[in-house]
């Protein structure tokens, strides 16, 4: 019998968003940040029979309780080594979403907390901006927020988890079944049905105070992706509709930061309507500005 080495399938370890798994439970769940993963682990506490402690013990806040009680565990690494990879595998299961969208409500937290969540970010991104030439004003527009991320990931310089890419070379290889979240409720669903798990309160997991404030009453700008924003601002406005930050200057950025995305989860999400949007969106203008 071969000799199980879990180091081997995973030389460069599992990443920082380690795989919700448990004893006994039929599936593994990858995740990324700013990609259902707070829905995610609730659903997966609700399967395992822990969230109603975790919410208890932690309200809002149920990744502290994954990390205080589960992945603190000192087997818990091979475990996870062991469901994703080892002699009988997991059903492993992974949410994606529309890298164009997450890029949106990426922003739109970078924005919201900027010395809780982002703190080391920001004063890269302020380091960023003068280097520019910009004034570091502690707002940002998210066409400065895309350029910022492709330039520090040009650069090799390091980027807090919610605005790195979605595929995680560890893990993604393993995955057997991806879930765009915009088709999170029914293919859930069709997990439990197909794995005999209990049908879940999905409207109830999804409530999360991490996600992006809901659209307000005010229209947002034209030129809303140039827009410096910070929190107040952010306040006044309210969270912007999904595409009112999806420009002609900003899906091709978007494109070239989230390449890895767009090629592993091509069946979901085209980088071909970038490219059709920012044609059209040229000759749109060419047409403005001949008139």
């Amino acid at each position: 019998m071969t000799t199980w080495h879990p180091h081997l399938a995973f030389p460069n370890g599992l990443g920082v968003a380690w795989p919700l798994v448990a004893r006994d439970f039929p599936i593994a769940v990858c995740w990324a940040h700013k990609a259902a993963n707070t829905t995610m682990l609730k659903w997966f506490l609700f399967q395992t029979g822990l969230l109603e402690q975790a919410e208890t013990e932690y309200p809002d806040r149920v990744h502290l309780f994954w990390h205080a009680h589960i992945t603190s565990q000192p087997d818990y690494g091979e475990r996870c080594f062991h469901a994703l990879a080892g002699p009988i595998r997991r059903l492993t299961v992974k949410v994606v979403r529309d890298p164009a969208h997450r890029a949106v409500s990426s922003f739109i937290h970078f924005i919201r907390d900027p010395k809780v969540v982002f703190e080391q970010t920001w004063a890269a991104f302020l380091d960023w901006k003068r280097a520019e030439g910009i004034a570091p004003t502690p707002d940002a527009s998210f066409t400065q927020f895309l350029r910022f991320v492709r330039d520090s990931r040009a650069d090799g310089s390091p980027l807090d988890h919610h605005l790195q890419p979605q595929w995680n070379p560890a893990q993604d290889p393993f995955v057997m079944q991806y879930i765009p979240l915009e088709d999170l409720g029914p293919r859930l669903h069709a997990l439990e049905q197909l794995c005999g798990l209990r049908e879940s309160p999905l409207d109830a997991l999804s409530r999360s105070l991490h996600h992006s404030p809901p659209p307000g009453q005010r229209p947002w700008p034209a030129d809303a992706a140039d827009i410096p924003l910070d929190r107040k601002l952010l306040r006044g406005l309210g969270g912007p509709p999904p595409d009112v930050l999806l420009d002609a200057t900003t899906r091709p950025l978007i494109s070239d930061v989230f390449a890895e995305d767009y090629a592993a989860y091509g069946r979901f999400y085209s980088d071909f309507s970038v490219r059709r949007h920012a044609r059209g969106a040229t000759a749109h203008d060419a047409r403005r500005r001949a008139a």
